[in-house]
């Protein structure tokens, strides 16, 4: 396998099929009260490889953390300030998760477990991050 696929979570359907058979217990009058003796239900495991979903959640933390410092930096550049500067910190990190859903094109669960891990999770792990960068140059460039 290259190293790119194996970053992937596994998915894999099986076409095994359980079979739930329901048993008579004392004899009974009515036959048609009972359910069916056997019912047959398809079942898809999804199999997801742990080392994977790390992998692929430590990447996005890291991009994440990318973002916030560049992002801090130019805010702190072009001088933003107050509730601006935390805005531009929320639509830089939605302009992050939509490239990723983007780039993913709808594949989100052979990255990742759920759809909020791009979107919702880690949105304000990075914002000390962003904070610090943010008025260091903002005091660099426009302070001092």
């Amino acid at each position: 396998m290259s190293t790119n696929n194996e970053m992937q979570i596994r998915r894999t359907a099986s076409n095994s099929r359980s079979t739930i058979s329901s048993k008579s217990s004392s004899s009974s009058s009515s036959s048609s009260s009972l359910p069916k003796e056997n019912k047959i239900r398809n079942t898809e495991p999804i199999l997801y490889s742990e080392v994977a979903v790390r992998f692929n959640e430590n990447s996005l933390e890291q991009c994440r953390t990318s973002v916030s410092v560049l992002s801090g930096c130019v805010a702190g550049i072009i001088g933003l300030t107050s509730y601006k500067g935390f805005i531009f910190y929320a639509f830089s990190m939605f302009f992050l998760s939509f490239l990723i859903y983007f780039y993913i094109r709808n594949e989100h669960r052979k990255f990742f477990t759920s759809l909020n891990h791009i979107f919702i999770n880690g949105f304000f792990n990075g914002l000390l991050t962003y904070v610090l960068f943010w008025t260091f140059l903002y005091g660099m460039v426009h302070v001092y």
